[in-house]
């Protein structure tokens, strides 16, 4: 509410008591003469029956029944000016939550949304449009699907059915078209409010991160070694070609599988054989060993290498094998 409404509604309920109290003033002052018109009456005799019972009787009833009426005015005007009063509290309040919700949109680095049932975007993020190239107009009226890369829509649509039954979503990653055409991929934090009817949204840009890991997997894959990477339970999190060729699976068929539910293998064993040194030492082990390939035995430079979290304990292990009569035979004949 402007400071201009604040002034004419407070000038409004002024005028109103202002008025109850002249009219209030203006029963009494009719009483007073009703009481007058009695003395002169009673003094005077000539006053006819029907003149004396007007004045004594329904005049006075009357200005009674407007002073109770200007009393019950006044009350209700006073009930009226205190809710009014809650009321302009609550929207200040209000007001002042909606001012901290847009600076905070507006300094935030993280990208922030609120989505609609409508398919509509209700809020972003200045972060958001910067990173989109968008106008905040364009985002705002434009249906946010269409935005979406369309192979991403339709897992898209189930993360939304999801957030409506009530879960929250931490993670989720879609590509996001930007308005030079490119795509950029955002992972959000989402949750529904089910009351307002809205979907509150934050996300990170993640895109050269995954441009990076792409990257790495390509060098990795074309790399002239053997590697392995896995947590402290055993599950693999990450491997190149050579070793998915050596294992028999493609790369994507052994990402997730655990080494200890594996076919034997050399390469394994080893590996699994030797890892209890780097755990104690956290420290890489390089060693000689000889594997078999194809029948054939072959010579193999190999690390046992750890892998530390922030806090410095070990959280994933890997190996990393050079074939070296494969390098020999290939550089030095």
């Amino acid at each position: 509410m402007s400071p201009s409404e604040k002034k004419r509604t407070l000038e409004y309920f002024s005028a109103w008591r202002l008025q109850n109290k002249i009219t209030l003033f203006s029963l009494v002052a009719i009483l007073i003469v009703s009481a007058l018109f009695v003395a002169a009456s009673i003094l005077l005799p000539s006053v006819s029956t029907t003149e004396f019972i007007a004045f004594i009787v329904l005049i006075p009833a009357l200005a009674c029944l407007g002073i109770a009426t200007c009393h019950s005015s006044n009350l209700e005007s006073s009930k009226a000016q205190i809710e009014y009063k809650k009321l302009l509290s609550r929207m200040l309040e209000a007001e002042g939550s909606q001012i901290s919700l847009d600076r905070f949109f507006s300094i935030s680095s993280d990208l922030m949304a609120v989505a609609g049932k409508d398919g509509f975007l209700k809020k972003v993020s200045k972060s958001l449009v910067d990173t989109l190239g968008y106008s905040e107009e364009t985002l705002l009226t434009t249906p946010f699907f269409e935005f979406i890369h369309p192979e991403d829509r339709e897992m898209t649509r189930k993360n939304i059915e999801a957030l409506n039954m009530g879960l929250r979503s931490v993670g989720f990653e879609n590509r996001y078209r930007t308005a030079d055409g490119g795509y950029r991929t955002l992972s959000w934090s989402a949750a529904a409010d089910a009351d307002l009817g809205v979907r509150f949204a934050s996300a990170r840009d993640v895109t050269d991160e995954r441009n990076f890991k792409n990257h790495m997997q390509q060098i990795l894959g074309s790399a002239p070694f053997v590697l392995v990477v896995k947590d402290r339970e055993g599950v693999i999190t990450n491997c190149n070609a050579a070793f998915a060729r050596i294992m028999g699976f493609s790369r994507d068929s052994l990402i997730g599988q655990n080494v200890n539910h594996l076919a034997p293998s050399e390469f394994i064993s080893s590996f699994l054989e030797k890892e209890p040194v780097v755990l104690r030492s956290q420290r890489s082990f390089t060693f000689d060993e000889v594997l078999k390939n194809q029948n054939a035995e072959e010579k193999y430079l190999s690390t046992i290498f750890p892998i530390l979290d922030h806090e410095g304990k070990v959280v994933s292990t890997g190996k990393v094998s050079l074939n070296i009569d494969s390098i020999a035979e290939k550089y030095f004949t």
